[in-house]
């Protein structure tokens, strides 16, 4: 019997469930980005009560979302498991007899690991935002108000930009076929590269934050219209393009591959 993409997909999204690590990735999501927010949130008010009443006067909040590059490695071990287990146990050949078509086993994977990211994603951004919003209101730290124009993209943002962080780190899991080495690559592109920013010449580090997977992405989360940076949109519009180019690559490769 000739099986379907919907095919695919259910067993795609059965193998993912069965795993209980899949469970513990999708809390330490979550866990992950609402501590990292509550620790943000304490050190902005921190330094905004050593602010003068100069720079108190000039302070312009904007949402923190910093929490989300900790919890984006965790989601991009998530995306990138969906090959690197199935290596590890040999069981990519069954899967392989079983859907012959690889094109549609990569589609069927991409899908359900990019709609568990986009859920689990969503409710993480708006936990880290409600958190880190509690500590600086509770601090009498100025925040956002709720009304203002681009708040429903900033606080609906996060499950986006969360998705394509997944789909990035799948397409390594396929490219690179090891957990260990995939996991490193991920943590480099999402945290060592922008981490170390500040050590960058000026116009490099310009370019990593227009250009960056991650610091492209994240501008869809900010409220900041610096006119030399992309705007929101057009940030997020650069990260799809790191993930199709990425999947693209991961299709050649595992077209010609053997299992």
């Amino acid at each position: 019997m000739t099986t379907t993409l919907a095919d695919t997909i259910r067993s795609e999204w059965c193998k993912a469930w069965t795993m209980r690590s899949t469970w513990i990735t999708v809390l330490g999501i979550v866990v992950l980005g609402t501590l990292f927010a509550l620790l943000f949130g304490f050190a902005r008010a921190t330094e905004y009560a050593r602010f003068t009443i100069a720079e108190r006067a000039a302070y312009q909040p904007d949402p923190d979302f910093r929490a989300l590059l900790f919890a984006q490695i965790v989601v991009g071990y998530l995306g990138l498991r969906a090959f690197t287990v199935e290596y590890a146990t040999r069981t990519m050949p069954l899967t392989l007899t079983t859907t012959p078509r690889r094109g549609r086993v990569l589609a069927a994977k991409a899908l359900v690991c990019a709609a568990v990211t986009l859920v689990t994603g969503t409710v993480t951004g708006l936990a880290a935002f409600f958190v880190s919003r509690a500590v600086l209101i509770a601090r009498d730290v100025p925040v956002n108000s709720l009304d203002q124009p681009g708040m429903t993209r900033v606080m609906a943002g996060a499950g986006l930009l969360l998705a394509l962080v997944s789909l990035i780190g799948l397409a390594i899991g396929c490219l690179i076929r090891s957990t260990a080495g995939a996991l490193s690559i991920v943590i480099v592109i999402g945290i060592l590269v922008p981490a170390m920013s500040s050590l960058y010449p000026e116009w490099l580090a310009r370019l990593i934050l227009s250009y960056w997977p991650i610091t492209a992405g994240l501008r869809l989360l900010s409220l900041d219209a610096d006119p030399t940076l992309p705007g929101p949109w057009a940030g997020i519009a650069v990260t799809c393009g790191w993930a199709a180019v990425l999947l693209a690559a991961a299709f050649a490769a595992f077209r010609v591959r053997d299992a």
